[in-house]
């Protein structure tokens, strides 16, 4: 009997060794989308003089990487044309382009790059990354939403940064008594599969 139970498990452990090894599943890698040509908005509100001003930056380009089994493993990357901004006032768009705000002869592109997603209690998504603004760079944490739009997906987002931490503001725009620090930027842009 102990040979018969020897013998079995002998043919066992060979032919467990003769198996292929059970192969793990590749990771799939993470949907590639773009900015829908010709679509999208990132507009931006300051207050001046006690009254809100509005304007828009008419050209960016918006890339995502987006996996919905791994959501936090994304990317996110939008490139902003900072000479493309408007406010419907073409002495408030020249001051605004000007060297002591954005500067845009030197700065004609404002960045923000995020490498990671992280989860908020609401349900949507935080990215994680940085802005990178008239030459300055800082970790900024933007609150997004992701809406499915049949195959492809609506990014929209609202984040407030504080334009004199990224140098927006020289000489006498460095005082906040007429113009405010803060600036509101709001974001909302299809997304369409990479090809």
């Amino acid at each position: 009997m102990t040979n018969y139970l020897a013998l079995l498990t002998t043919v066992a452990t060979l032919f467990a060794a003769a198996s292929p090894a059970a192969e793990t599943p590749a990771a799939r890698p993470a949907a590639r989308f773009t900015q829908a040509p010709g679509t999208g908005s990132l507009t931006f509100s300051f207050v001046q003089a006690g009254g809100e001003n509005q304007g828009a930056f008419k050209q960016f380009a918006t890339e995502l990487s987006y996996d919905d089994q791994n959501p936090t493993a994304g990317s996110l990357k939008v490139t902003v044309q900072t000479g493309s901004l408007e406010t419907q006032d073409k002495d408030r768009n020249e001051t605004l382009a000007s060297t002591d705000l954005l500067a845009v002869g030197k700065y004609p592109t404002a960045q923000y790059v995020a490498n990671s997603f992280a989860k908020r209690a609401d349900g949507g998504l935080e990215a994680v990354g940085k802005l990178t603004l008239r030459g300055v760079t800082k970790e900024l944490r933007i609150p997004l939403q992701l809406r499915i739009a049949g195959s492809d997906y609506e990014l929209s987002g609202e984040v407030t940064i504080k334009r004199l931490a990224f140098g927006v503001g020289q000489g006498e725009w460095q005082s906040t008594e007429w113009v405010g620090d803060e600036v509101k930027l709001q974001y909302k842009v299809p997304l369409v599969r990479a090809k």
